[in-house]
């Protein structure tokens, strides 16, 4: 299976954005093509699967969640073989796409197509539901804002829900994925390519990432110049600092002791410019930083 982490990333999103950003992965997977066991639909088969990965580098908690929208390119010939999930760099689930159409366990569902000009847009605020019927037999499903569209068909379950529900005080930074599964042989069902588009004001305004401190970290100085300063208010078992460049690189990372309270980074190499400090506290990502390097 091919996937590729490619995100369009622009600085001005690290340090509180004020326009939309779009992260994207444009690499094709392979077919993903069921295998038969004793039939040619539904649990008679063995799902394939392929999966496709878009990382997104920038810490904030999601905080309205129509501010996120998930745009995706498919193709397949008989769309209710189709089931496709997102999931979350901490691992939950949501259902996009679920065999549309089927109605039995071993129901093939509806024999439209999706093509991947035509565009599927998933957010929060959209109702429309993805209308097989009305497109007709191997009538392409047309580009649209869509919500999660299910089939009747007690199998597969996965992971159905709303996007409001499922994206509200979720991490953003992290590796978001697609799963797509096809649950029918003889058509084979491949992601083309997705992106993840973040509006302003989707990430709490508490995470403010314009500034110079925290509850947990503070910076003494900024900007700096040969040493990074930090005052650390809070006890730790483990601390990692992740410092990024101007284009999301991640350009220096250091490992502090226990419950130190004066930290110094020598950041006497990094050139000069705009970088994010992103702080990694007991595991948990912790308000990020911002700082000028003379």
């Amino acid at each position: 299976m091919k996937t590729l982490n490619f995100f369009v990333f622009c600085f001005s999103l690290a340090f509180g954005f004020t326009n939309a950003q779009t992260f994207q992965n444009t690499t094709a997977t392979t077919d993903a093509i069921a295998e038969t066991r004793i039939g040619g639909c539904g649990y008679n088969v063995q799902p394939g699967v392929q999966m496709s990965a878009i990382t997104i580098p920038v810490t904030g908690t999601i905080s309205d969640a129509s501010k996120i929208t998930v745009n995706v390119a498919l193709t397949s010939s008989w769309l209710g073989d189709v089931t496709l999930d997102l999931i979350s760099p901490e691992g939950q689930a949501i259902t996009l796409i679920r065999r549309i159409g089927a109605t039995l366990v071993t129901s093939c569902g509806d024999s439209s197509d999706f093509v991947a000009a035509n565009i599927l847009g998933f957010n929060s605020a959209n109702t429309t539901l993805i209308d097989a019927a009305g497109a007709g037999p191997t009538v392409a499903i047309p580009s649209g804002n869509y919500a999660p569209t299910y089939g009747n068909a007690p199998y597969p379950t996965h992971n159905p829900g709303t996007l409001a529900a499922f994206l509200q005080g979720k991490q953003l930074d992290g590796d978001w994925r697609l799963i797509l599964y096809d649950y029918g042989t003889g058509e084979p069902s491949t992601i083309a390519s997705w992106q993840i588009i973040v509006a302003n004001g989707a990430l709490l305004k508490t995470s403010n990432l314009n500034a110079t401190f925290g509850s947990d970290i503070s910076l003494k100085q900024n900007p700096v110049e040969d040493y990074l300063l930090l005052d650390i208010n809070s006890k730790f078992n483990s601390l990692s600092l992740d410092i990024y460049d101007a284009s999301g690189k991640i350009v220096k990372k250091e490992n502090i002791l226990k419950n130190v309270t004066d930290v110094r980074v020598n950041v006497q190499t990094l050139p000069a410019g705009m970088y994010l400090l992103n702080p990694t506290m007991n595991g948990e990502k912790i308000q990020p930083i911002k700082f000028i390097k003379k």
